[in-house]
Order: C-alpha cells, then structure tokens, then sequence
C-alpha cells in the first residue's frame, strides 16, 4: 500500500487514480494525523507526503517516523522552494524531493523505484 498524504484534495486524488491504474493499493490521508495512524500498518510500503499541512506537517510527521523508527520510504511533495534536498537529508526515510508543480511520470518512477507493490 502506498500512502498519499497531501491537504490538497485535487492532487491528493489524482496521485491516487495515477497509482491505482498502475497497480497499487492507495491510501489517502489529508493531515498528518491520520496518516501517521496508517503508517503503523504492515501493508504500507511507501508514502508520498505534502510539507506543509496544517496540524501535524510532513517535516514533523518525518520526525516522528524518526522518532519510533517506522522505516517506510517517502516522497517529499513542496509546494513552497524553501525546502531542499540537502535539508531533507537529515530524514533518512526521504528518498526524493519533488517541487510542485512536477510531472505525474516522474513521480511514477520514483514510486516504482522506492516502494514495492
């Protein structure tokens, strides 16, 4: 299962439609507490994860994942260019960064080499 966890409700659901046509169980979650919720379950292999959402945000949803060792890789998704890849080097689940806007087939291909079906 991959996670997508974004507040954007319009990306969130397209990303999920891209990843289920090609396969994969998708879970959605628009705020990090719920996703965090669906990062305790065993199924899920990779999540695509938004920055900046209100309450719990992508940077300290990555420090929780820290925290308590949930080793699941992510996709940085940043609407904002304040967020770089150096910066996200301090999270070891980071496996790629991503600006928005970006291209669907080039976050397709990171999923494909980051995450398992």
């Amino acid at each position: 299962m991959i996670l997508v966890v974004d507040d954007d409700k319009v990306l969130t659901q397209l990303l999920k439609t891209m990843l289920e046509e090609e396969g994969y169980s998708v879970h959605v979650a628009y705020d990090g507490e719920t996703a965090y919720k669906h990062l305790r379950d065993p199924k899920c292999r990779g999540m695509l994860l938004d920055i900046r959402m209100p309450g719990i945000n992508g940077a300290e949803l990555l420090m929780l994942m820290a925290a308590e060792g949930i080793k699941v890789p992510v996709i940085v998704m940043a609407g904002f260019p304040d967020f770089d890849e150096e910066e996200m080097k301090q999270f070891p689940n980071v496996k790629k960064l991503f600006h928005k806007p970006f291209y669907p087939e080039d976050m397709l291909r990171s999923v494909r080499e980051f995450a398992l079906k």
